[in-house]
């Protein structure tokens, strides 16, 4: 019996058995499988052979005493005493064997003395003689459980061994050739008998496994599927395939969806919104097929998931059916987009990094070039930011930094980035500004930079600034940058805290080198 890996896929019929002559299998694993299985019942039909044929000589022993004084009557008592000897030994011997090798050997071992005692007792020549002659064939045939070869050799080496010891007294007559056919009739018959029985032993053993190999994989899927049900920590529903009615849901869904997961009219569709409800599959998969969705759910209790349905068809009670698997996604997405904050924002500042910065100039320059409308650009840094550092310590420079930060989101609009780009360098992208606009952010940044205080007061800092735009042609923020950096670095050789654009200066006013002096 063979199942696939998926528990509703059908369990495939077991190949035919293949039986050689002898009505063995003729794979040897499959016939030691059988041997091994029916070692028990082989054990106590030898015991059986064994019982019998010690009290039965151990009678015929006491009832050929009438015969005592006769010539034949030493050879019969000493058959008689073998015959029984080596059954007792057999009965002795035989629970120590464990494996149908053992038995064998055991049941050839006591064949040879039976045989041997055998022609002795049949050498008289009388009609009982004969009577056992060709009944004693019978017992090693259908009685002895050894395999068909060996069988075959004890039933036709009896046979050979009591007929010629039976012939031997007299001379040979007409009836000899008869007793030789007789003989050969009855083994003939015998090993076909013995083949059939062998036939019909296996292929029952066969088609009991396969039975019980069927009802197991039958349990096994019954009992995987309630376990999967009760136990899979993910909410799984199983509906009717136009998923109007709800055949059966584990204890996860019923806590995950609440009450209407106890009822039948449950439908997961009604919780989506409705972006998410397109998302949901109108069509249940097809046969075989495992199909996956996002979604967003919102619960009975108002909270809003992100969940990825996973569906597959099925059978269940007769109907064909939806199972549904709820994964709830909800902190994944909220580690992507935790990921993507880290892989694009400065965690000290909480401004965009370089890689942010870059992509956002990308966007707006070809939406500025679309539009045909201004885009600028202004690169900074704080000044003498290191003789702040070593001045006031690290708590206070990382102070500089998010007091500038936190200054910066008040005086930009929603569409421009701040970044920073550097370890006291950041830069501004402005969307919709032309240069006389980014100058005047520029100065106006300057200005209130330079009115901050940090730590107890007793601190302060300066910005220089360098200000250019996005020209014709270009489709990177690198030539732009580059030019503003290049004003910056003019505006710290002109004395810092000032702004210039990549066209010269534009600010040089008392306050700024009167900071730049300080």
């Amino acid at each position: 019996m063979h199942c696939g890996l998926d528990w509703f896929e059908p369990c495939s019929p077991p190949p035919a058995p293949s039986l050689g002559f002898g009505g063995e299998f003729r794979q040897a694993a499959a016939e030691k499988t059988y041997r091994t299985d029916r070692l028990g019942e082989s054990l106590r039909l030898l015991r059986l052979v064994f019982r019998y044929a010690a009290l039965a000589n151990l009678l015929f022993l006491f009832n050929d005493w009438r015969f005592f004084g006769q010539p034949h009557f030493p050879v019969a008592l000493s058959a008689r005493g073998v015959l029984i000897l080596a059954s007792l030994a057999g009965l002795i011997l035989l629970p120590k064997i464990h494996s149908f090798a053992g038995m064998q050997k055991l049941g050839v071992g006591w064949s040879l003395p039976a045989i041997a005692a055998s022609t002795a007792l049949v050498s008289p020549h009388t009609d009982v003689a004969l009577f056992i002659t060709y009944m004693l064939p019978i017992v090693f045939y259908l009685a002895l459980p050894l395999s068909f070869a060996w069988t075959l050799s004890v039933g036709a080496g009896c046979s050979l061994a009591t007929l010629a010891a039976y012939m031997a007294p007299v001379p040979w007559s007409g009836t000899s050739y008869g007793l030789i056919l007789a003989m050969a009739t009855s083994n003939t018959v015998l090993a076909l008998v013995l083949a059939r029985a062998n036939r019909l032993q296996r292929l029952e053993w066969a088609a009991h496994r396969a039975v019980a190999a069927a009802n197991q994989e039958l349990t096994e899927h019954r009992r995987m599927l309630q376990t999967l049900l009760r136990a899979v920590p993910a909410p799984l529903l199983i509906t009717t395939r136009k998923g109007d009615r709800l055949i059966q849901a584990n204890d996860a869904a019923k806590s995950y969806f609440g009450p209407d997961a106890q009822g039948d009219t449950f439908n997961i569709r009604k919780y989506s919104d409705s972006a998410g409800s397109r998302k949901i599959h109108l069509t249940p998969p097809q046969e075989g097929q495992i199909t996956e969705a996002e979604a967003r759910l919102r619960l009975a209790d108002g909270r809003f998931r992100d969940v990825l349905l996973v569906t597959t068809q099925t059978m269940a009670n007769g109907l064909e059916a939806v199972l549904t698997i709820v994964v709830d996604i909800t902190r994944r997405k909220e580690l992507e987009v935790h990921l993507r904050e880290l892989a694009t924002t400065d965690p000290l500042t909480g401004l965009a990094n370089r890689t942010l910065f870059c992509g956002k100039a990308t966007d707006e320059i070809r939406r500025a070039k679309r539009h045909g409308r201004p885009l600028a650009v202004i690169m900074l840094d704080i000044d003498y930011f290191k003789h702040l550092n070593d001045t006031h310590g690290h708590d206070t420079g990382d102070a500089a930094l998010k007091a500038f930060a936190d200054l910066s989101r008040t005086m930009v609009r929603a569409q421009d980035v701040v970044a920073r780009i550097g370890g006291e360098e950041f830069a501004l992208l402005l969307p919709e500004t032309d240069r006389p606009g980014a100058l005047g952010l520029a100065d106006r940044l300057r200005l209130a930079v330079a009115g901050l205080r940090l730590g107890n007061g007793d601190a302060t800092m300066t910005i220089s600034l360098g200000v250019s735009d996005i020209r014709p042609g270009e489709t990177t923020v690198d030539a732009a940058l580059h030019r503003a950096d290049q004003a910056l670095y003019r505006a710290k050789a002109a004395g810092r805290n000032q702004v210039m654009d990549d066209a010269g200066p534009t600010c040089p006013a008392p306050l700024a080198r009167n900071a730049a002096n300080a």
